[in-house]
This record gives C-alpha cells, structure tokens and sequence, in this order.
C-alpha cells in the first residue's frame, strides 16, 4: 500500500493531478488495512485537496511530499510512456533529457538522459531521439518496475 507521502510526492513532481490525489485519497480511506492514524489526513485530502493541504502547519496536516529523485521519477514516467505514441514518448524524451542534467553519469537512467540531450539539443533529431527511446527504454522497464514500486503499487 502506498503511503500518503508518496502519493504526494506524485503530486509535488507534476506525475499526478490534484484530483487524482483526491481519488486516491477516496479509495483509500475506504481500505480496511488502512491504519487509524491516516484516516483524518485522507478525509482532510478528500474535503480540501493537496493543495490547500500542504499550506497548513505540520502539526494540522503532518503528512509532506516525498522527494523523488530523477530515478524515480524516471521509472514512474517510463512505465507510464506509451510508446506507440509519439507525443507520449517525446514528452518522456523531453523531460529525461532536461531531467538529467547535473546527475551522476553511471546510472543508466541518466546515461539515457543524457543521450536523449544529444540527440534532441545538439542534433535537433526528435525523429531519432523517438527512436531511441522506443529501442533502449523496455530494456529499463523490469528495474523501473521495481524503483517506482512503492509509488505505484497498488494504485487504484
């Protein structure tokens, strides 16, 4: 079951809308392993939404963002690219490629921004760079899958 934190952190990093937090939140309430203590901060999302959530105290509404690194929001974006779809994919190859910049290079996710960079600022080839990314990102998928787990598992 993900957490109120990650769905938020959906959220805070544009992977989510304000409404599907609320659907979330929706279902959510309704677990019956959801524990006691994260209920009222459900029903608080319910009724308010995250915005207006998170302009209050920690101490009225405690739960905040997860940060999520570029390798998580890369997983969660790559599971989610239809990639027989150009405008999926391209606005996939966009992010990655501003995404990755200032990471640390031996992490394949960013060894594949990076190469999106190339071929989409220095080549001005958004023809190959679709390429690319229908050709190497299921080769990403299986560890993806397991990096974006606990922000999407379970996802209702």
């Amino acid at each position: 079951m993900r957490s109120i934190e990650n769905m938020l952190g959906l959220w805070a990093s544009g992977l989510r809308s304000s409404q599907a937090i609320v659907d979330w939140a929706g279902m959510a309430v309704a677990r019956p392993d959801m524990p006691d203590d994260s209920r009222q901060e459900l029903f608080e999302l319910i009724t308010y939404g995250p915005e207006q959530c998170l302009k209050r105290a920690r101490h009225d509404f405690s739960p905040r963002p997860a940060r999520m690194s570029y390798l998580q929001q890369f997983c969660v974006r790559g599971i989610e690219t239809e990639l027989d779809s150009p405008v999926s994919a391209l606005a996939f190859a966009h992010w990655a490629a501003r995404g990755c910049m200032g990471e640390e290079l031996s992490e394949p996710a960013v060894a594949f921004g990076y190469r999106l960079d190339h071929l989409l600022i220095d080549c001005e080839d958004e023809a190959a760079a679709l390429a690319f990314v229908r050709n190497e990102l299921p080769a990403l998928l299986p560890q993806c899958r397991t990096v974006a787990a606990p922000f999407l598992d379970d996802e209702a």
